[in-house]
C-alpha cells in the first residue's frame, strides 16, 4: 500500500534517517509519532482542528504538527477573563497560525454571564463553551478531529484531584487519550519535556498568570502537592505514567468482568429495568462495586450501592435517584424511570363512549345479548353482568381505603392494599394498576387481576359488557 505523506508510517521513516545526534526536537517528535500510532488517535486523512490557548502546551503542539506534516486548522476560544490579556492571547494564535499557514477560527464568550445564567463557576462554564464551539467548529469546516493540549501532568493531577475527592477505579484513569472526535496527543510528554522542547525550538508562547494562582485547587495540586512528591520519588512522573496504565488495564477487566455479570443478574433491560437479587448475594464483599456498576447510568451513587448493598432482603426499601427509582423486591431490584409514573387523571366511559384511551393503553367496550359461550382466559378481558353496572364507568388508578368484593370470596370485602400484598404486587406495579369503578363508587375490577363479585355474569344475566384492556 502506498503510503502518503501524512501517513504516521511514512512519518516514522521521515524521522528515522535524520542525522545519528538527534536533537530533543527529533525525539520528542518521534515520541509524538509513535503515540499517535500506538493509540490510532489520527488515520491517514485526518484533518485535525488544534486547540491553541497560546500556552507552551498548545503552541507547542501545533509546533509539532507541523513538523510532522499533518494536516490542521488553529481555533482559540477567548473567554473575556482577563482583560487585555485575553485579547493578546488571542492576537498572538492568530500569528501562530499565520506563521503555520493553517487556518484560524476564533470565538469570543460571555464566560462570566454563562456562568451566572447555568449556575456553574467559570472553570466549568469555559470548558462547557469551549467543547461546544469547538465541536461546531470541527462540523462547519470539516476536520476529522479535535485535538487539545492535555499532556502527562494533567493527566496526573487529575487522578489525584478525583482521588482526594473520591473515586472507583473509573476515576484513577486520568485524562482520557480520546473521547469521541477529541484527542490528545501529548499525553505521552510531561510538562517539563514540553518546555524544553519549546526553548530548545526558540518557539514563543503566552504565559497565563493565573495557573500561578491558588485559589484553584488544581494549581495546589500542581505547585504544593506535586512537588513534595517528587521530593520523595523524582521519578514521580514516570512512576505515575506506569500506574495510569496499570488502572487502564484494571478497567478494561473491570469492564469485561461487568459485561459477564450482567448477563448473569440483569432479567430485563426494558422499562422497568429489573436484576436479580438471588445472582447479586454471590458477590459477597464486592457487591456494593457491582451494584454501582450496574447503577451508576441511572444516576444511583455509591453510597446508595453501599446502603443498598445492606438492604438487599428488606423488601420495599426504596431509593431515588435524579430521573429513577429503585424498589427492592422480593426476589428482583425494579429501576424504573420517574417520568414513567402515572398520573391522578381519571378517564370516563359511557354506554355511548366505547373506548377510552389511557396511558399505556386502551379499554374498549361492548354490549352483548345473552350469556358468554365461554369465558376468556386472560385477566386483561372480563365479561360484566350489564345490569349490575350503573353507568357511566371511571377508569382510575387505586387509592388508600379502596376495597372491593373480590371474585370466589362469596362477597367478603378486601382491602386492596391488602389484595396487592397478597397477589405480591410490587410498589411500583400497583401505581400502574387501572381500577374500573361504577357510578356508585363500586369498584368492579381490578384489570389485569380480578373482577368484583357483585359484577360477575350469573345464570340470571340477559346481557353483558365484554372488557378488553389492550396494552400499548
Amino acid at each position: 500500500m502506498k503510503n502518503r505523506p501524512g501517513s504516521s508510517l511514512a512519518l516514522k521513516r521521515r524521522i528515522s534517517i535524520l542525522p545519528e545526534k538527534s536533537t530533543r526536537l527529533s525525539t520528542v517528535l518521534k515520541e509524538f509519532l509513535n503515540f499517535l500510532e500506538k493509540e490510532h488517535l489520527l488515520g491517514q486523512d485526518s484533518r485535525t482542528l488544534l486547540a491553541v490557548s497560546g500556552g507552551v502546551d498548545s503552541a507547542v503542539m501545533g509546533y509539532l504538527f507541523r513538523e510532522a506534516g499533518l494536516e490542521f486548522g488553529v481555533a482559540h476560544c477567548n473567554f473575556q477573563l482577563r482583560g487585555e490579556a485575553s485579547e493578546e492571547d488571542e492576537r498572538f494564535v492568530s500569528a501562530l497560525a499565520e506563521r503555520w499557514k493553517a487556518p484560524f477560527f476564533s470565538q469570543r464568550f460571555d464566560t462570566q454571564g454563562y456562568a451566572r445564567e447555568q449556575g456553574v463557576s467559570i472553570q466549568v462554564a469555559a470548558r462547557e463553551l469551549r467543547y461546544a464551539w469547538l465541536e461546531e467548529a470541527r462540523k462547519k469546516n470539516g476536520f476529522t478531529h479535535i485535538a487539545t493540549a492535555h499532556h502527562l501532568n494533567d493527566s496526573i493531577e487529575t487522578l489525584i484531584f478525583n482521588l482526594t475527592k473520591g473515586c472507583g477505579i473509573r476515576g484513577l484513569h486520568g485524562i482520557p487519550v480520546k473521547n469521541g472526535h477529541v484527542v490528545r496527543p501529548l499525553l505521552f510528554a510531561s510538562r517539563e519535556q514540553l518546555e524544553q522542547y519549546a526553548k530548545e525550538k526558540g518557539a514563543s508562547y503566552r504565559k497565563d498568570h493565573t495557573n500561578q494562582e491558588f485559589k484553584y485547587q488544581r494549581n495546589k495540586i500542581r505547585h504544593q502537592v506535586i512537588p513534595v512528591l517528587k521530593e520523595i520519588n523524582p521519578a514521580f512522573e514516570q512512576t505515575m505514567a506506569e500506574n495510569i496504565t496499570h488502572f487502564r488495564q484494571l478497567e478494561h477487566l473491570l469492564d469485561w468482568a461487568m459485561r459477564h455479570i450482567a448477563q448473569e443478574t440483569i432479567l430485563s433491560y426494558s422499562s422497568p429495568f429489573r436484576l436479580s437479587i438471588k445472582e447479586l448475594e454471590s458477590f459477597g464483599p464486592v457487591l456494593p462495586t457491582v451494584l454501582f456498576e450496574l447503577l451508576s447510568p441511572y444516576g444511583f451513587n455509591s453510597s446508595q450501592a453501599r446502603q443498598l448493598a445492606r438492604s438487599l432482603r428488606s423488601t420495599g426499601a426504596f431509593f431515588i435517584a435524579p430521573g429513577y427509582r429503585l424498589l427492592v423486591e422480593r426476589e428482583e431490584l425494579v429501576v424504573e424511570e420517574i417520568s414513567a409514573r402515572p398520573g391522578s387523571k381519571e378517564y370516563q366511559l359511557s354506554p355511548e363512549t366505547r373506548t377510552i384511551k389511557v396511558p399505556g393503553g386502551k379499554l374498549e367496550a361492548r354490549l352483548v345479548n345473552g350469556k358468554p359461550p365461554a369465558f376468556p382466559d386472560t385477566s386483561w378481558e372480563v365479561y360484566l353482568d350489564a345490569d349490575a353496572l350503573e353507568f357511566p364507568l371511571t377508569l382510575r388508578h387505586w387509592k388508600t381505603g379502596d376495597v372491593f368484593q373480590p371474585l370466589g370470596m362469596k362477597g367478603s370485602h378486601q382491602k386492596l392494599q391488602d389484595f396487592f400484598n397478597n397477589n405480591k404486587v410490587s410498589r411500583f406495579e400497583k401505581e400502574k394498576i387501572w381500577i374500573l369503578e361504577d357510578a356508585g363508587g363500586r369498584i368492579c375490577w381490578i384489570l389485569g387481576h380480578r373482577i368484583d363479585e357483585r359484577f360477575k355474569v350469573k345464570p340470571s344475566t340477559r346481557h353483558y359488557w365484554a372488557l378488553n384492556f389492550i396494552k400499548m
